[in-house]
């Protein structure tokens, strides 16, 4: 397995402790920049009951301007940072970050550090609560899923003044570390092999959610190499909702009923994918000889179906091991750093249109 690491430069390039010296929000900033004393601003998050509700609404516009997050920790731990990394993931459905999160929280043990786990669904509302959140219990370092998030998320992990490791994506600006690999890339990679194989009439099916940008990059990458290829455009049935195997089935049915001419499906996931392949097999459509399919993922089951899925594996345990090691060295005074991990294109018979027997393609 290849890795390749960069050093980050930029202003937002900081060592540790210079990253400290940045002042943090205080009460009293609060109180000074809505004009109210210390105590009023106290009061408005302990008992917020007790103080008339357009004045919380300054104070809270207040916060919300100056990046203030509450600190949760009691009296004479309140200056100090916990054992606690906070890790935030997109989603939980079918365990797609399980391997990375079990990984991360072995390594980080062995350091004595614990993971919070914060689950935002895809919903840049509930993004910006849980970072909040996981801010308020003054956390050594937080974990998070892609490089890509809401505005107001990016100011609080910049002004939080801790490490901040984002995973899974590397394809564009970080915030401070980054382990991951570039999703565009996949889908050249995608469209390539299809090509490769004879495929000229290739569609992107399955959950497309408004803030799953990971996805989007594959997508970019599948289209921008289709025409290069002088093939034509990538048609897209997609809906906003979690992948399944039911959403493939409904989604492949669609397409077919409206594009009868698609030789080739890839999928943003390997679950939509075995969807897509029941769908095919009750309209009579033989994979991979009528249609290829083709996924994301290495679900433990794409081997396993018939015919086996070519898939994308990404290495998740070797992202949780590289983000463990990561939170540490930063706590630790290391520089910033993005850190590219290799994934594999593991082509199977689900697009092997010839006799030839299905093989890992690296």
């Amino acid at each position: 397995m290849t890795i390749s690491t960069k050093a980050r430069d930029g202003d937002d390039d900081r060592s540790a402790s210079e990253r400290k010296d940045r002042p943090a929000p205080t009460l009293a900033s609060i109180a000074d920049r809505v004009g109210v004393s210390v105590n009023t601003v106290s009061r408005a998050l302990r008992a917020p009951n007790t103080v008339r509700v357009e004045l919380r609404k300054r104070i809270n516009v207040a916060m919300e301007e100056l990046n203030y997050v509450p600190n949760r920790l009691a009296g004479g731990l309140s200056g100090t940072r916990t054992d606690i990394v906070g890790v935030v993931v997109t989603s939980l459905y079918y365990s797609e970050f399980a391997s990375i999160i079990d990984t991360l929280q072995s390594s980080l043990l062995e350091h004595d550090l614990q993971v919070m786990l914060a689950n935002t669904r895809y919903n840049p509302d509930q993004e910006m609560k849980l970072v909040r959140s996981i801010l308020s219990w003054r956390p050594a370092a937080v974990a998070i899923i892609g490089i890509d998030h809401p505005p107001k998320v990016v100011e609080l992990l910049k002004s939080s003044g801790i490490p901040i490791i984002e995973m899974w994506d590397t394809s564009g600006p970080v915030i401070d570390t980054a382990i991951g690999f570039d999703h565009q890339a996949v889908g050249a990679a995608q469209a390539r092999h299809l090509i490769d194989r004879g495929y000229r009439k290739l569609a992107f099916v399955g959950s497309l959610r408004e803030n799953d940008r990971r996805a989007r990059k594959r997508l970019f990458g599948l289209e921008t190499e289709a025409v290069k290829a002088g093939i034509a455009p990538v048609v897209t049935c997609t809906e906003p909702i979690g992948g399944s195997p039911d959403l493939g089935e409904k989604l492949a049915l669609d397409l077919l009923q409206t594009h009868p001419g698609i030789d080739a499906i890839v999928c943003n996931s390997d679950v939509v994918a075995f969807g897509v392949m029941r769908g095919l097999r009750k309209l009579g459509k033989r994979v991979p000889e009528d249609i290829g399919v083709m996924a994301f993922g290495d679900n433990e089951a794409a081997a396993c179906i018939t015919p086996p899925l070519t898939t994308i594996r990404p290495d998740r345990e070797r992202i949780g091991r590289l983000t463990a090691d990561a939170i540490v060295a930063r706590i630790n005074g290391g520089e910033p750093q993005t850190t590219i991990v290799d994934w594999k294109l593991v082509a199977r018979q689900s697009t092997q249109r010839d006799t030839v027997e299905p093989t890992d393609a690296g």
